[in-house]
């Protein structure tokens, strides 16, 4: 009778014993599963921010040039000495006589034949330098032509030896 109840014990603990090493075999697939379905993401381009449609009289639209980018920047206008008040000296080139230079900065963009075109608009804004007003400019350039290009064209006109802000906004991508 001893020798049966130390049988039926030694079973009774190996049959434990194996449960609780199927069950964490089971938790351990589970866990690795779900870290692989987790981890892997679909290669998928992003989603496209922008769109240069022509729309045609009779309704029809034509998206253009899809490899293109906008990239948006400030550049001084003749109004802006009026709010440089203790002007640093790091500032000087922001004081323009008048627009005229900001023509020639338009015309030198165009130059480029990576440069499709640009539009500017007069702003009054703060960033990391105090209020003041300037020219909003919107450039549109084909995806070649990138924010690095822009600021060593912008550094050699203006002179500015300061960090260029550059808004960059891409056609590429997929459609929603």
């Amino acid at each position: 009778m001893n020798e049966t109840s130390e049988e039926k014990e030694y079973v009774e603990t190996n049959s434990r014993k194996s449960s609780g090493i199927v069950i964490c075999l089971c938790l351990c697939a589970v866990a690795i599963v779900a870290a692989l379905l987790l981890s892997q993401h679909p290669q998928q381009r992003p989603r496209r921010l922008w769109s240069p449609v022509v729309v045609s009289t009779n309704g029809s639209e034509t998206t253009i040039l899809g490899e293109t980018r906008q990239l948006e920047f400030w550049t001084p206008s003749a109004e802006t000495k009026d709010y440089l008040h203790n002007a640093a000296a790091s500032q000087k080139w922001e004081v323009i006589s008048n627009d005229d230079v900001v023509l020639q900065f338009g015309a030198l963009l165009h130059t480029n034949h990576n440069v499709v075109g640009y539009r500017r608009v007069k702003v009054f804004g703060q960033g990391r330098t105090d209020f003041k007003t300037g020219w909003w400019w919107t450039v549109n350039v084909l995806t070649n032509y990138s924010a690095a290009d822009l600021a060593r064209t912008y550094e050699d006109f203006w002179k500015s030896h300061q960090v260029l802000f550059v808004e960059v906004i891409d056609s590429r991508g997929r459609e929603e």
